[in-house]
């Protein structure tokens, strides 16, 4: 095993995510930098954690998010394999140490927008469901004036989260906005779609998690609201559009 690195970051609640962050940065880094391209079969767990000097646990913290973010897969018998090619540009425009941060509030929101949307849709208050739709609106408008919608797509979240008319919500969304605008600044920046494009997507999707709150369909919300948060952090992480 390696010394240990007197650069090491302090841990944080046992010490495995700071380390797992930092490993998984540093393979996110390799990989996007056409270090390890793609078909490229990683060193074996062993190795790997003797190379960055941690854990075999910390290690397959890092690797699962990656795999997560579909960069690499595993095969009995076949190892660990390259099969996503992100940009290393994701890298450079993030601040240094916050990909891990930014891959961390997406999974947050997931969980926590999937509930918003389930429990908007079981309030299911018409003055809430109007606010819905012209935050939907408005990026319709955006889209025809080929603006990056940022703004107009936090709206909206907002908006879902109001619905559930409990604070709680609203706070904790609100409290991620950051990470959406630098999520889809980094999205906007490495994809080869014009902004027009890209933003209907995003349009399309918040289109059917309104339908399934307008419809009082908590599953549905859920499903379709969690299915939209994965699909922009594919958008960010994986590559571009």
């Amino acid at each position: 095993m390696a010394e240990p690195d007197p650069d090491r970051p302090a841990a944080r609640g046992g010490g495995s995510p700071a380390l797992s962050d930092r490993v998984y940065q540093q393979i996110y880094a390799r990989i996007s930098a056409n270090e390890w391209p793609r078909g490229t079969r990683l060193p074996t767990e062993v190795e790997l954690a003797e190379q960055f000097g941690v854990s075999r646990t910390v290690l397959r913290e890092a690797l699962l998010r990656l795999r997560i973010d579909g960069l690499i897969a595993s095969r009995q018998g076949a190892g660990t394999h390259v099969v996503g090619a992100p940009s290393e540009r994701v890298i450079a425009f993030a601040e240094p140490g916050s990909v891990a941060d930014l891959q961390r509030c997406y999974e947050f929101r997931v969980g926590i927008e999937g509930e918003a949307a389930a429990v908007a849709a079981t309030n299911h208050q018409r003055h809430r469901i109007g606010e819905l739709e012209r935050a939907h609106e408005a990026m319709a408008a955006c889209i025809a004036r080929n603006g990056l919608g940022a703004e107009e797509d936090i709206a909206f979240h907002l908006a879902v989260a109001r619905a559930t008319e409990n604070d709680y919500f609203l706070r904790t969304i609100a409290s991620a906005t950051r990470a959406i605008r630098v999520g889809m600044a980094i999205a906007a920046t490495l994809s080869n779609r014009p902004p027009g494009p890209r933003l209907r997507t995003a349009f399309d999707e918040h289109g059917g998690i309104l339908e399934a709150i307008r419809h009082a369909d908590p599953d549905l919300a859920r499903q379709r609201m969690r299915a939209h948060i994965e699909s922009a952090r594919r958008r960010v992480f994986v590559g571009p559009g």
